[in-house]
């Protein structure tokens, strides 16, 4: 009979250690990589939409208005004008980017400042208006990289004050910080490597 050979165990063991190596290394990159994707999509779909709000605006002379109370964007899904037709889907967009990527809804805000009665929308449209992404915690601040909260950012733009009351565009660098935009900028956008804070 012909001896049979097989791995030892020290073979066994270096080959475990080996693919338990790799990983650790290719693991964590791979989360972030996901993280990242999920990110550029919700600043992607915040562009998206912002565009869209662009185009209402020249068509009714004014933003979408909301109670100033955070409301959910698929609510602007069934924006109708006075003769009960849809503004927004489908004739501005097929479908308007409800969930960011971390499948959280966008909130939009449109504040009452600068609003006016558009008679062929039959509704007040706003002045100004604000979009935003709570970020990978879903829950409004969230990074400990100094940025600030979407609801410290947002209701500038449904008060009197002079929206965009936080100076210039505030960089963050953490997934969980809150993505703003307000009018015409992002008031709050990650800027270079993130980390989950």
């Amino acid at each position: 009979m012909k001896k049979q050979e097989g791995f030892t165990l020290i073979e066994l063991l270096i080959v475990v250690a080996i693919i338990g190596i790799l990983a650790a290394i290719a693991i964590p990159n791979m989360l972030d990589a996901i993280d990242r994707s999920r990110q550029k999509r919700s600043v992607a779909d915040i562009r998206t939409m912002v565009i869209v709000m662009q185009e209402f605006r020249t068509d009714f002379g004014g933003y979408p208005y909301s109670t100033c109370n955070g409301n959910v964007v698929p609510n602007l899904s069934t924006l109708d004008d006075k003769d009960g037709q849809m503004v927004i889907v489908p004739s501005l967009i097929q479908a308007i980017p409800s969930l960011d990527g971390w499948l959280s809804p966008f909130q939009y805000y449109g504040g009452p400042d600068g609003a006016v009665r558009n008679d062929s929308l039959g509704k007040v449209v706003a002045g100004h208006f604000c979009i935003f992404s709570l970020g990978d915690d879903g829950a409004p601040g969230g990074g400990t990289d100094g940025s600030a909260s979407a609801l410290d950012i947002a209701p500038a733009w449904c008060s009197a004050q002079q929206p965009g009351t936080i100076p210039g565009t505030r960089s963050t660098h953490c997934y969980q910080s809150d993505i703003v935009w307000g009018d015409s900028s992002f008031e709050q956008s990650p800027e270079g490597k993130q980390t989950k804070c």
